[in-house]
């Protein structure tokens, strides 16, 4: 465990970012995200996509949705609602439609 945690040290630090939420929006990461997704949609891999585009939609809608109050129920709402839509949308696009 100890070891994982100095790597993640390390990247956080050959990236020069200070949390997850920098690391996941970094330029570099954010290419090789989308490299990869391309990459899954040429080669068929349906479900490797799937997670590659839910990973990055969940944290684009937690950047932007979750409120800073937690108490503040509409925009909670908000958040709970287009979570559910990323949800239904990967749903639909992994089991219903071929």
């Amino acid at each position: 465990m100890q070891a994982m945690a100095r790597f993640f040290d390390w990247i956080n630090s050959l990236l020069g970012v200070e949390s997850g939420s920098e690391l996941l929006f970094h330029p570099i990461i954010i290419i090789l995200c989308l490299i990869g997704f391309v990459y899954s949609v040429v080669m068929h891999m349906k479900y490797f996509a799937i997670g590659i585009a839910g990973l990055m939609g969940g944290a684009l809608i937690f950047k932007y949705f979750f409120p800073e109050d937690t108490s503040n129920l509409p925009e909670l709402i908000k958040f709970v609602a287009a979570m559910g839509g990323l949800g239904l949308v990967l749903i639909y696009l992994g089991f219903i439609k071929e």
